[in-house]
């Protein structure tokens, strides 16, 4: 990679970027304007709504009663204690006083009756919609106890002498050790993840659609491509350019929010409150922190958003595509507002939700070095990877100049369609979304009605979808799906890959349920089904079934279309991790990430879908087997072991790489094998 090369490219983005007043528009403008304005103006808001419902007259209603008029002197009575009033009208039933409350002509009502044990009893209605109605329904709640608390006071005092101490036999208080600082830091690490987060995405997602996307739209990309430069330098180039921009406008974010802390801290001081004695210069080593990971973080989201963005075809497109990953930015963020979540050494390793948790720690001035240098190294890790895909992308022609997912056959009419042809990449997004609503719709209602059962139907459902719409577009139905005959090798080397695979599962579930013993009940509540189920039924529907759907799925449909667009490992890898997703939970999230690589792999060089619906058989009906007779592997040396010590994971993954290995030598195509 030429340096000279790479920064007159560098040099080149940034100025098309700034030409872009759009952009300049929503990094400068909102950070510095929209930010600040939107935070005083809440401020503003809340406390008029404040005061208002504080200095507000209230319409209260009273059922006719003995006590009506010692109700309407508490309400009346009192109104210089507190800053609230009350109008009080005086109705014959309750059910004119219900009638008033639905006719908004009144905000609350009180009613009395008497108890079996022939107390009084005194009821405050209201309408729980109505914001001035559950108010006003406080507020006379407040003063109802107190005149109970001051009735019962006066009942003690007559029975002893020294009533205070049979009414508190204890004194109970409480004192907070938090300095003003710390509070102070807590409401920050509340706020500041979600705002920054969202604002270096922000800033990222502008100008990595315009780099890819908008070169597009300009006819710019295709000449790019015809110079003499190598596609690693444009994609650095462009990825430095759009990492810039991201901290630039997080910068920009951060200073409009001190601005802002500034101004607050200022009328703080005005006021006399006790938080204009706060010691700001405790928050310069979270603000130090704070820039030493927000450009590592921008790099991160600059990767993924070029990642994404290099598939649309237009600015339209790109918009469309980046909605998602704002949305999962955003819901990660929110990670720093969850009262009971921490940065641990399990939580540093998550992506975004780590930095949420490193901002909000940091603010709360937790100086956890250790947990500090998990989350920085692996968002370098994560930034890392993520380039490396974003290089394998665009030097990918297909990726780069193909249809994209704006690719859509299903839609045309079906005596316009082609014979055999093979689905876009539109179609595999709209046939696997259109699989995703019937499973959340169907799904748990099969479950629940027909037990295992209807887990079979869900699994009818998952093949049935993807077989219509292969035959609804005419596809190449033994091209698509794989459907040929596979050679007794490939067989053997598809078993052979399994047990590997299978072996280095146990290694890497059983280190994951160290770190996280919780996720092993989801795990226990899944083998439950399984056993309520019966040994024949969940045989069938555990063991056979998804051998044949979730193969025609996804190394099927799925990775039938990937691989006819896209490079084989890139193929591999995303069906996978969608197979991975696919089961909704982290532990078969991680073990079917590992065996779906092995079964697309196999589908790949076998050229057959029929082996990896055998590895799937196998997979599945041997776990449904040890469900009912445990004592099966329990024989079996390591694996019936309750503990694994270090040297049985050692063998463990020793047997397990030997027996992946001898799969890929047998799965090993002949050089005139077609793809």
């Amino acid at each position: 990679m030429n340096k000279k090369t790479v920064f007159s490219l560098y040099k080149k983005e940034m100025l098309d970027i700034f030409r872009d007043k759009k952009t300049m528009i929503i990094m400068v403008l909102v950070p510095l304007f929209l930010y600040p304005c939107m935070m005083l103006g809440m401020m503003l808001i809340m406390s008029n709504i404040s005061k208002e419902s504080l200095e507000k007259t209230y319409q209260v209603g009273i059922v006719q009663c003995v006590e009506a008029e010692t109700i309407q002197q508490l309400l009346l009575d009192d109104k210089d204690k507190y800053e609230y009033f009350f109008e009080v009208s005086v109705y014959d039933s309750l059910q004119a006083c219900e009638d008033a409350l639905n006719a908004k002509e009144i905000d609350t009502f009180i009613s009395v009756s008497e108890t079996e044990d022939g107390r009084t009893s005194f009821e405050v209605g209201y309408f729980s919609s109505v914001a001035d109605s559950v108010s006003a329904s406080d507020y006379a709640e407040e003063i109802l106890r107190g005149y109970r608390d001051g009735l019962r006071n006066d009942l003690i005092e007559e029975q002893f002498e020294d009533y205070e101490k049979v009414l508190n036999p204890i004194v109970v208080s409480n004192r907070n050790v938090a300095t003003i600082e710390e509070s102070t830091g807590s409401i920050f690490g509340y706020i500041i993840p979600f705002m920054l987060i969202t604002s270096i995405l922000m800033g990222a997602i502008y100008p990595a659609i315009d780099v890819t996307a908008g070169e597009r739209e300009r006819g710019t990309l295709e000449t790019m491509m015809t110079l003499p430069i190598k596609s690693s330098e444009m994609m650095f180039s462009k990825f430095m350019a759009v990492s810039t921009i991201a901290v630039m406008s997080a910068l920009l974010n951060l200073l409009s929010m001190f601005l802002v802390g500034i101004y607050m801290y200022n009328s703080m001081q005005l006021a006399n409150t006790a938080f204009g004695d706060m010691n700001l210069l405790q928050f310069v080593p979270s603000v130090i922190a704070l820039l030493v990971c927000m450009p590592i973080f921008a790099m991160f989201a600059s990767a993924v958003c070029l990642s994404i963005c290099i598939f649309a075809k237009s600015f339209k497109e790109a918009n469309n595509y980046s909605t998602p990953i704002l949305l999962v930015f955003m819901f990660a963020s929110m990670a720093g507002m969850l009262p009971n979540l921490t940065l641990t050494t399990k939580t540093a390793l998550i992506p975004i939700v780590n930095v949420a948790l490193f901002i909000k720690a940091v603010f709360e001035l937790q100086f956890d070095w250790t947990n500090i240098i998990l989350v920085l190294v692996s968002n370098i890790v994560y930034s890392v990877a993520a380039v490396m895909l974003m290089s394998k992308l665009f030097s990918s022609e297909d990726v780069l100049f193909g249809e994209g997912f704006r690719g859509i056959k299903f839609l045309e009419k079906r005596s316009n369609m082609k014979e055999n042809q093979m689905p876009g990449l539109g179609d595999t997004i709209l046939m696997f979304g259109l699989l995703l609503l019937l499973m959340i719709y169907l799904s748990s209602s099969l479950v629940f009605r027909l037990g295992i059962w209807g887990t079979g139907l869900v699994q009818l459902i998952i093949l049935a979808v993807p077989v219509f719409y292969a035959w609804y577009m005419k596809a190449d139905f033994k091209k698509l799906f794989s459907l040929k005959s596979p050679k007794i090798k490939h067989i053997f080397g598809g078993i052979s890959m399994w047990f590997g695979i299978w072996l280095l599962e146990q290694v890497v579930l059983v280190s994951l349920l160290e770190w996280f013993p919780g996720l092993m009940e989801t795990s226990e509540a899944l083998n439950s089904i399984i056993i309520d189920a019966g040994f024949v039924s969940a045989f069938i529907v555990v063991g056979i079934c998804p051998a044949i759907a979730e193969e025609f799925a996804f190394r099927g449909f799925l990775f039938g279309t990937l691989k006819d667009k896209w490079k084989p490992w890139l193929a591999i890898v995303v069906s996978a991790v969608l197979f991975g997703a696919y089961h909704m939970n982290l532990l078969q999230f991680i073990g079917g990430t590992m065996m779906g690589i092995g079964l697309a792999y196999v589908a790949y060089k076998s050229g057959s879908i029929w082996v990896g619906a055998l590895m799937h058989f196998i997979n599945n009906g041997l776990s449904v087997v040890f469900q009912y007779y445990p004592e099966l592997i329990m024989k079996i040396p390591i694996l019936g072991e309750e503990v694994y010590s270090a040297g049985d994971m050692l063998i463990l993954l020793g047997i397990g790489i030997v027996f992946t290995l001898l799969g890929i030598l047998l799965l090993k195509r002949e050089k005139n094998a077609c793809n």
